[in-house]
């Protein structure tokens, strides 16, 4: 896969349209029409319907572009402007924690694997806990589910929550719809 190119990064994120060609979409996810089509025909990936055809919704290419790069990168491509378009609660901050060697270990062995960062493996692991614990820590943690459920769902101050249906399945990678917390009064 071809290293995402800053211009890509940031058509992606603050392009105003809502939605993107087919085409359009698998150039600046450095992917090939027909792999954007099979991945859309296997449910992977999903298409909207307009006028102008079949499309990839704005929220559906930030999604794949924060599952197929890492968010440093991204974060760097968009500079000052991901303060813009990012909530605050989904931008990277420095962590340092001590933990036994084999743990640090076994983080390194991921990163290599998977091609890709120590930060990613961890992230992506705190997601999964923090998908797991998201009723619990909703009443601490003001701005959970909608962090959680970014870029596809975000709550207005006037409006409740929206369903949107995701063919991603279980697990937690960033999750495509929201998490509904439920309070007793």
């Amino acid at each position: 896969m071809p290293p995402p190119t800053t211009r890509d990064i940031r058509y992606i994120f603050l392009t105003p349209r809502p939605n993107v060609a087919l085409m359009t979409a698998a150039g600046l996810l450095g992917m090939t029409l027909k792999e954007l089509k099979a991945d859309i025909e296997d449910g992977a990936i999903v298409a909207v319907s307009t006028a102008l055809g079949m499309r990839l919704s704005k929220e559906e290419l930030i999604a794949l572009a924060m599952e197929k790069w890492d968010q440093s990168v991204i974060e760097a491509a968009l500079g000052e402007d991901a303060a813009t378009v990012m909530p605050q609660a989904i931008r990277l901050v420095e962590l340092r924690a001590r933990v036994p060697r084999y743990q640090r270990d076994v983080l390194r062995e991921l990163a290599r694997r998977d091609g890709t960062s120590v930060d990613a493996v961890l992230t992506r692991e705190l997601e999964g806990v923090a998908s797991a614990h998201a009723e619990e820590l909703a009443s601490v943690l003001p701005g959970l589910a909608s962090a959680l459920s970014w870029p596809t769902w975000a709550p207005s101050e006037t409006s409740g929550p929206s369903k949107c249906s995701s063919p991603h399945g279980e697990g937690l990678h960033l999750l495509r719809e929201p998490v509904e917390i439920i309070r007793d009064s």
